[in-house]
């Protein structure tokens, strides 16, 4: 993956989730406060924003640039959290100018940290680590060289992750008032995770 191949997969992915903002606001609403689809389409938004306004020429440079658009994102912890992903995602890729299967490894496991040390959350408390922790752990187990292979795989591994969160308990954010009643609903931020991670792979098609 190049530093276009890159541009493209951020740009792809944030116009993925932007356009699924009545879709992640409906299913917050059964045990959140049903905004979680503006909060991340407005952060997004302002990924675009930044890297057009930055016009960042290397990949670390791309992803800080995302990272510092959504620091300020108005409303709730999400936009933070994203925020800590990207600066971990631009702190592995540092100034390389290609990413191999065991960069992007190392990029997504990197931001994975980086959002547990902000956020405080682990498998299993339901939220987005349920699917970003799944998708880490199969790009880190990756047999091949082939980038489109390993991010569909990995892609797979956070769809189940997410899926999971319907057996899960919060223990973040609302939803953790709501005790057992949070059964049944697949966690927004698990799901939002997943289509950011599902475009991101698909836009090397």
């Amino acid at each position: 993956m190049k530093f276009e191949d890159l541009k493209k997969a951020i740009l792809a992915a944030a116009d993925d989730i932007i356009a699924r903002e009545i879709e992640l606001c409906e299913l917050d609403s059964f045990v959140g406060d049903g905004d979680h689809g503006v909060t991340v389409r407005k952060g997004y938004q302002k990924i675009k924003a930044a890297i057009a306004e930055d016009d960042p020429k290397t990949m670390g440079e791309l992803l800080f640039s995302a990272g510092m658009g959504l620091a300020d994102t108005a409303g709730g912890a999400i936009g933070p959290i994203l925020a800590s992903m990207f600066i971990g995602f631009s702190t592995s890729v540092g100034d390389k100018s290609e990413l191999t299967v065991k960069d992007l490894a190392k990029m997504f496991d990197s931001g994975l940290k980086a959002v547990q040390e902000l956020g405080g959350a682990q498998p299993g408390d339901c939220t987005m680590v349920d699917a970003l922790y799944p998708f880490v752990q199969s790009l880190n187990q990756a047999d091949t060289e082939d980038e489109k292979a390993a991010l569909d795989a990995a892609v797979q591994k956070a769809y189940e992750g997410s899926e999971s969160t319907k057996n899960m308990v919060a223990k973040k954010g609302r939803a953790k008032n709501l005790a057992d009643k949070s059964l049944g609903y697949v966690d927004a931020g698990s799901r939002s995770m997943y289509y950011f991670l599902r475009a991101f792979a698909r836009s090397l098609e």
